[in-house]
């Protein structure tokens, strides 16, 4: 059991210290860290979601309907519950209500679970990758493009309309990828071995890529531990992983398909929210930090629901 734990959590952890050490030693800056993230979220993680769902036999996702809707349904309902107690409860402003409702709502399930799931669950959690990419990207996003445009329209741009953000988003690759995957292989054609190997090589740095990005960001911003930094790390950490293990009993989902739901909602808080609160000015130091005390904290809350929800 501590081999597969270490084996899902320390290449993660690995990538982010050696990320870490690059920009301690002056060798990134943050320019570059928004690069690399670039190239994982139009180039590399596209292709791994494409090359995960053409692998996935046609039905597997005929029959996931149950661990779709709550992987799909938590995280849309978590998003929300944490903007409106931010919002309406303690008072935070728009921006910083919605980058902690992504903070909560926005596991890094596209970066790490890339590298965590695949190494438990192998090629079918491509699954569980795909839909929740498709729900940051296609649902979530567009709902935090939105709400920050509305308080930083001098940053963000002018927009009245959230349907524009969705039709943005629709026309991502990391969007499009995993969507044209599952036409193809719904359609009972087979996608061709040369297409799906030769995406291989790139897709396979997603993972890696993605969090020595995020350890050069955590370097440049030194983390700060206050209420809602603490609140927001709590909640992904620890709440959302055991809310999502309850929906799971309660849907009768077999023991294969739970653990992979909660684990799925074990993932840290994604990088994302540190390069948006960089484009809005606020809430920087307070996003870096979810971040980093997020992944932190997930290298015993991962590991202690990966002993838990072992069959």
């Amino acid at each position: 059991m501590l081999e597969t734990i270490c084996g899902a959590i320390f290449p993660v952890v690995l990538s982010m210290m050696l990320g870490y050490l690059g920009a301690y030693l002056g060798m990134f800056n943050r320019d570059q860290a928004t690069a690399i993230n670039r190239m994982v979220l139009k180039f590399a993680l596209p292709m791994d979601l494409f090359v995960g769902i053409a692998r996935i036999n046609r039905d597997q996702i005929l029959n996931s309907g149950r661990f779709a809707s709550i992987i799909i349904a938590w995280m849309i309902l978590s998003f929300l519950l944490t903007y409106w107690f931010s919002r309406f409860v303690f008072k935070r402003s728009v921006s910083l209500a919605a980058l902690q409702a992504m903070a909560v709502g926005n596991p890094s399930v596209p970066f790490v679970g890339s590298a965590v799931l695949g190494f438990l669950f192998g090629g079918q959690s491509a699954l569980a990758v795909s839909l929740a990419s498709l729900t940051i990207n296609v649902v979530l996003i567009p709902i935090l493009y939105f709400l920050l445009a509305s308080d930083n329209p001098e940053t963000m741009g002018q927009s009245d309309n959230w349907m524009s953000h969705l039709v943005q988003a629709g026309k991502q690759p990391v969007v499009l990828a995993p969507l044209a995957a599952f036409v193809w292989v719904l359609s009972g054609f087979h996608i061709p071995h040369l297409l799906t190997t030769s995406f291989v090589m790139l897709g396979k740095t997603t993972g890696g890529a993605a969090m020595f990005a995020a350890g050069i960001l955590l370097c440049l911003m030194k983390p700060v531990l206050n209420s809602m930094v603490l609140t927001s790390v709590t909640i992904r950490n620890i709440i959302a992983p055991v809310v999502a293990w309850g929906l799971a009993i309660a849907a009768h989902l077999s023991p294969f398909y739970l653990r992979e739901v909660v684990l799925t909602f074990a993932m840290p808080s994604a990088s994302v929210i540190v390069m948006l609160s960089s484009q809005i000015k606020k809430g920087e130091r307070e996003a870096a930090s979810t971040v980093f005390f997020s992944t932190v904290a997930s290298v015993f809350t991962m590991g202690a629901l990966i002993a838990l929800t072992a069959e």
